[in-house]
C-alpha cells in the first residue's frame, strides 16, 4: 500500500514537469452531484480523507485541505502524516481555498485543475479574484489519471424503465411539457447535466451509485430528438 505522503511527492514532481504552480482538486465528479462514485473520489485516494466535501490545493511547498465543520476532527486524524494540513476558518486567514490562492499567487502563476469536475461558477469567481494579474490556467490538468493505478472503473450499470404507475406521468408527456417551455423561451436545445433530472424526464433508472437509482449520464433535449449520453453498455 502506498503512503499518502508518497503520492503527494509524486504529484509535486508531475506538477513541476507540467509547469503547474498551483493545483486545485475539488471533491466532485463531472455532474457536480452530492454523491460521487469511487472513480472520482480522488481526494480520498490522494490524502486519505473520506469526507464527502472538500477542496485540496497543492503547490511546491503547501498542501492544504478545506472542508466544512462537520469534518474538522475527522480530517485532522485522517490527514496525519500525509503531508496535507486541514485549513480552518478563524485559525487561518484563508477562509476558503480561493482566499489562499488570491493571497499567495504571484505574477506569472500557472493554475491547473481538471475542468471536467470544476464548476463554471467557481471558475468565474476564481478569475474575478485574480483579475488584473498575469495568471494562466490549465483546465485540462488530468495528472491523477496517470498516477492512480488500480483506480475504480467508471460505473456502467444497465438502465431500466421506471413504470408509469410509479412515475405518475409518461415520458412523452414530460418531454412535451419541457419542449413547450423551451419554445416559450426561444430555446432550441435544453442541456441536462444532473442525472436526477434525466431520470425523471425519461422515466428510467440505473444503479451507478449506491443507494441512488441513477444512471450517470447527460442529455440534450431538442425540438425533434433527445440525445442521451451514457455508457453504451
Amino acid at each position: 500500500m502506498e503512503f499518502h505522503g508518497n503520492k503527494l511527492t509524486r504529484l509535486r514532481k508531475a506538477l513541476q514537469i507540467s509547469g503547474i504552480d498551483v493545483f486545485i482538486l475539488p471533491s466532485s465528479d463531472p455532474h457536480l452531484g452530492e454523491y460521487v462514485p469511487g472513480h472520482w473520489r480522488i481526494i480520498e485516494w490522494l490524502t486519505g480523507f473520506t469526507g464527502s466535501s472538500a477542496t485540496v490545493v497543492v503547490t511546491n511547498k503547501f498542501a492544504g485541505l478545506w472542508t466544512d465543520s462537520r469534518y474538522y476532527i475527522q480530517a485532522e486524524m485522517q490527514l496525519e502524516g500525509s503531508g496535507f494540513q486541514t485549513i480552518k476558518p478563524g485559525i487561518s486567514s484563508w477562509n476558503s481555498y480561493m482566499d489562499y490562492i488570491s493571497e499567495e499567487v504571484q505574477e506569472g502563476t500557472k493554475i491547473g485543475f481538471d475542468g471536467r469536475i470544476f464548476s463554471v461558477f467557481d471558475f468565474r469567481e476564481l478569475t474575478d479574484k485574480l483579475k488584473g494579474r498575469n495568471v494562466c490556467f490549465d483546465t485540462d490538468c488530468t495528472l491523477i489519471d496517470e498516477m492512480w493505478t488500480g483506480r475504480p472503473p467508471l460505473p456502467g450499470s444497465q438502465a431500466f424503465d421506471h413504470p408509469i404507475d410509479s412515475a405518475g406521468k409518461g415520458r412523452a408527456d414530460k418531454i412535451s411539457e419541457v419542449r413547450r417551455i423551451m419554445n416559450q423561451q426561444g430555446a432550441n436545445f435544453h442541456l441536462l447535466t444532473s442525472p436526477d433530472d434525466i431520470m425523471w424526464l425519461l422515466n428510467i433508472r440505473g444503479n451507478d451509485l449506491k443507494y441512488s437509482p441513477l444512471l450517470l449520464s447527460f442529455a440534450l433535449v431538442g425540438n425533434d430528438q433527445i440525445l442521451l449520453f451514457a455508457d453504451e453498455a
